[in-house]
């Protein structure tokens, strides 16, 4: 295991005289790997954002800019597949289930704390998209963040085609997005 890692700090926190964060102040964290690259992103259950309406994490933040059509499906398939996500479970081992806004079956996940808390599940599993794609039932689809201010269904076939991206294609397409 490493002990370098990137921070990724609340936009509103600012250091007072060189002071480290506080733990609440960091959203997240990619651990460094020895070849200097960065592993997948992971949200801090201590995380308390400044700002409510601030995104919470780089998934939250690509949805909003999704809405707001500042980023197209690429950013979110690149942050998705490269982040570890909290599955919603029904206590059971079984997905937790809820209907979408649009009365869609689906399985449902947490980007970040803040909207776990929003989320009655007994019980959460932090997993990889490709984790995820193996846990959605027949004829879901998945639910992320709901009741959050981008919360979204994405379909088990969006899902599962993030899932199969090899981590070439992954860098590519950050590549890609860093060259707009």
């Amino acid at each position: 295991m490493t002990d370098e890692y990137v921070l990724l700090l609340d936009p509103a926190w600012s250091p007072d005289d060189g002071t480290e964060p506080p733990v609440e102040a960091i959203a997240g964290l990619w651990p460094m790997r020895p070849d200097g690259t960065t592993g997948r992103f992971r949200g801090n259950p201590d995380y308390r954002p400044v700002d409510p309406d601030a995104p919470t994490d780089p998934i939250d933040s690509a949805l909003r800019d999704i809405a707001y059509d500042q980023a197209g499906t690429e950013v979110l398939e690149v942050v998705l597949r490269d982040a570890l996500v909290e599955f919603a479970g029904n206590g059971d081992g079984r997905p937790l289930l809820a209907h979408s806004p649009d009365d869609v079956l689906c399985a449902v996940i947490a980007t970040a704390e803040p909207h776990r808390r929003r989320i009655a599940a007994p019980q959460w599993q932090r997993v990889t998209v490709e984790e995820v794609a193996e846990l959605l039932p027949d004829g879901t689809d998945l639910l992320i963040n709901p009741g959050g201010p981008a919360a979204i269904r994405l379909t088990a076939g969006f899902v599962r085609r993030v899932a199969a991206i090899s981590d070439k294609d992954l860098t590519a397409a950050y590549d890609r997005i860093a060259a707009r």
